[in-house]
């Protein structure tokens, strides 16, 4: 069983505030990983952050030995930051200090999206800058931002107006796609593969189960053949979708391969509404020719309904 999907049942999605949580937990110090997924995702943005920390060994298990020895760190998920009257919500704030000085030695931003609709161009330098004007930071500490999104080029606007003022600043893919960014999806391979091949401790059998299911959740979910960028619902796939207008916002219909049906805005969302009512709607709005009824007295559900109206209006377009 593939944990991220059971959890999408009914109709639950996997959210960013999930995603955010099962990252920080991977880069925060544990029993499964110790600091393997830290140092993978350290070494693997190794020309941008942090250039401060100094990493010795020929192999990752003196790499971490020696990385353990030297720095602490800790993962904070859902920060709350302010200066002024201004606030911000980091979705990770990562901070390293050594151990010998007990001193912080550099702040890592992360800001994690898996929808579209939820670009906001500014909110990384937003961050940066409420970030760097507290108290939580000295102006000689290095801040690094470091971006996490659907290979989508939407985001590029949002990775530029942060590297526009912070150079220190990376933009990273979920899974691996065309664009050739780095991606989490390569980290936790990495991860696996290390383990496999000895040269880290060995990783729980459940824990390197979920690992390797919350890769393929977010390969299948968040690569470029699923433009939508949307986590199943129900743990079901998208079979076939038709658009339609309502109150002039244009939503989609979406079939799934369990016969659900669901309603979603431009955005790729799930919007929460009652659907057959709404199938009748587009029925009338664009006289569609389809009974309501399966045979005398006997109303379709709304997977029949549904299933009729797509296939009508895929005709018209």
């Amino acid at each position: 069983m593939n944990i991220f999907k059971a959890l999408s049942q009914g109709n639950g999605q996997i959210s960013e505030t999930n995603v955010t949580s099962f990252l920080s937990y991977l880069l925060n110090e544990s029993d499964e990983f110790g600091s393997a997924f830290l140092l993978i995702f350290l070494e693997s943005l190794k020309n941008v952050i942090p250039k401060n920390i100094d990493i010795n060994g020929t192999n990752y298990r003196e790499r971490i030995k020696d990385f353990s020895l030297k720095y602490s760190y800790y993962a904070t998920p859902e920060f709350r930051v302010q200066s002024e009257n201004k606030t911000q919500i980091v979705d990770i704030l990562l901070t390293i200090s050594d151990k010998a000085g007990e001193n912080d030695i550099c702040f890592i931003l992360i800001e994690n999206k898996i929808k579209k609709s939820a670009f906001k161009k500014e909110q990384c330098l937003e961050q940066f800058q409420v970030f760097k004007a507290s108290e939580e930071v000295q102006d000689n500490i290095p801040v690094y931002s470091v971006l996490i999104t659907p290979p989508d080029e939407i985001f590029r606007q949002v990775f530029d107006s942060v590297v526009s003022v912070n150079n220190n600043s990376i933009w990273l893919n979920w899974t691996d796609s065309s664009l050739g960014r780095l991606s989490v999806e390569k980290m936790l391979k990495k991860l696996i593969s290390l383990e496999n091949d000895l040269e880290i401790s060995p990783i729980n059998e459940n824990s390197k189960y979920i690992l390797k299911s919350f890769a393929d959740h977010i390969s299948s979910e968040l690569s470029e053949k699923n433009k939508q960028y949307n986590f199943s619902i129900a743990g079901a796939a998208v079979v076939e979708s038709a658009d339609f207008v309502k109150e002039d916002e244009q939503l989609t219909l979406k079939r799934f391969d369990n016969k659900m049906i669901r309603i979603f805005n431009n955005e790729g969302e799930l919007l929460d509404i009652q659907v057959k009512p709404v199938l009748r709607e587009i029925i009338s709005k664009y006289k569609l020719n389809i009974d309501l009824f399966r045979e005398p007295g006997k109303l379709k559900n709304t997977q029949t309904l549904g299933k009729d109206v797509i296939d009508q209006l895929k005709r018209q377009n």
